[in-house]
C-alpha cells in the first residue's frame, strides 16, 4: 500500500515538473505562434525545455522584443532565423528602444549545460536545425552559454548542428513566423555605436513602425505546471550566485593583501548571445492554474500517513 502511494505521488510530481511535451503559444502584436516543446520526448532535452519554461513562468518574456529577422531576398526561400528573448521591448520606437538597450536586457538564469565534459561538443545526438525548429542562441564556441535568447530556424540551417545549437522545440505552423519575416526592418545598430551588430541590424517593425513584442505566453495544456522548472531554475541561480559571491570575496581578500595602492573588483558581462552569419521584456498571461493546493495536499497526506504508521 505504501509503495503504491509513493509511486502515485512520484508520478504526480513528474507530471507537475513539466517532464512531458507541452505547447506554448507566444502572442505578439502582429500575431501568435505555437511552440511544441520537446516534440521527440527526448530526455536529453529536458534541461533546455525546463529552461524556457522557467523563463515563461517567471514572466521574463513579458513584453520582450523580437529583435532579429535575418532574411535574404524577398520571399521566404532563403530566410535564416527569427530571434527573440534577449531584450525587453520598451519604448517601442526603434531608435529609442535601441538607445536604452543597456538597461533592457532580460535578466538571465543560469546557462543550460549541454556539454558536461567541456570538450566543446554537445553530449548527445540532437535534432537538426531545420525549418521550424527552435534553439537557444549561444556565445561563439560555447555550447553551455544558452540562456534566454532563442531563435526559430527559417530554412535548412543544419550547418549549425556542429556548433552546439540544440533544437529543443518545433513550430508546426510557420505562417505567423513568415509573416513577421515579411515586415519592414530597421538597422538600429549604429544608435549604440555598434554598427553591424547582428542582434540589431534586422529589427522587424509592425505596421505602426514600432518594434514587434511578445505580449503574452499561454500554455495550451491546462494540467501543466511551472512549479518544477521554476524551483530548479531558482535553486541553480542561487547556487550560481553563492559561488560567484565566494569567488568575489576570495578575489577581494587577495587584492587587499597585495602591495597595490588601490584595487577594485570588476565584473565583466559576457558577450551578447549570437548566431553566425547565414552564409558560413505587457505582462505575461499564463492560462494554467498552479498545483499549489495539490502539492500541499500531497505533502499533508505523507504527513498523515507517517503519523498513522507511528501509532
Amino acid at each position: 500500500m505504501l509503495k503504491r502511494f509513493i509511486a502515485a505521488a512520484a508520478l504526480l510530481l513528474l507530471i507537475h515538473t513539466g517532464a512531458v511535451a507541452q505547447t506554448m503559444r507566444f502572442t505578439t502584436n502582429v500575431g501568435s505562434f505555437d511552440m511544441v516543446l520537446n516534440p521527440t520526448h527526448d530526455a536529453n532535452l529536458q534541461p533546455l525545455v525546463d529552461n524556457i519554461v522557467a523563463y515563461v513562468g517567471l514572466g521574463k518574456y513579458g513584453f520582450s522584443a523580437v529583435n532579429r529577422a535575418a532574411d535574404g531576398n524577398p520571399g521566404t526561400a532563403d530566410d535564416f532565423v527569427l530571434q527573440m528573448g534577449s531584450f525587453l521591448g520598451f519604448p517601442r520606437v526603434p531608435e529609442l528602444w535601441a538607445a536604452n538597450l543597456g538597461t533592457q536586457s532580460i535578466d538571465p538564469l543560469k546557462p543550460v549545460t549541454t556539454d558536461a565534459n567541456g570538450d566543446g561538443q554537445v553530449d548527445f545526438s540532437t535534432l537538426s536545425n531545420t525549418r521550424g525548429t527552435v534553439s537557444l542562441a549561444l556565445q561563439s564556441g560555447n555550447p553551455n552559454s544558452g540562456t534566454s535568447s532563442f531563435f526559430v530556424n527559417l530554412g535548412d540551417n543544419s550547418f549549425l548542428d556542429s556548433q552546439g545549437f540544440v533544437p529543443f522545440a518545433q513550430i508546426d505552423n510557420m505562417a505567423p513566423i513568415d509573416q513577421i519575416m515579411q515586415l519592414a526592418q530597421r538597422d538600429v545598430s549604429g544608435v549604440i555605436g555598434q554598427q553591424g551588430n547582428l542582434a540589431l541590424t534586422d529589427v522587424p517593425l509592425a505596421s505602426d513602425g514600432e518594434i514587434v513584442v511578445v505580449t503574452a505566453v499561454q500554455v495550451l495544456d491546462p494540467t501543466f505546471s511551472f512549479t518544477g522548472p521554476i524551483a530548479n531554475a531558482l535553486a541553480a541561480q542561487a547556487n550560481n550566485t553563492s559561488a560567484a559571491a565566494a569567488a568575489a570575496l576570495m578575489a577581494a581578500e587577495q587584492s587587499s593583501s597585495s602591495d597595490s595602492s588601490s584595487a577594485a573588483l570588476m565584473s565583466e558581462e559576457p558577450p551578447a548571445a549570437s548566431l553566425p552569419p547565414a552564409t558560413s521584456g505587457g505582462s505575461i498571461q499564463v492560462a494554467v492554474p498552479e498545483p499549489t493546493a495539490a502539492l500541499l495536499g500531497l505533502l499533508g497526506a505523507f504527513g498523515a500517513l507517517a503519523a498513522v504508521r507511528k501509532r
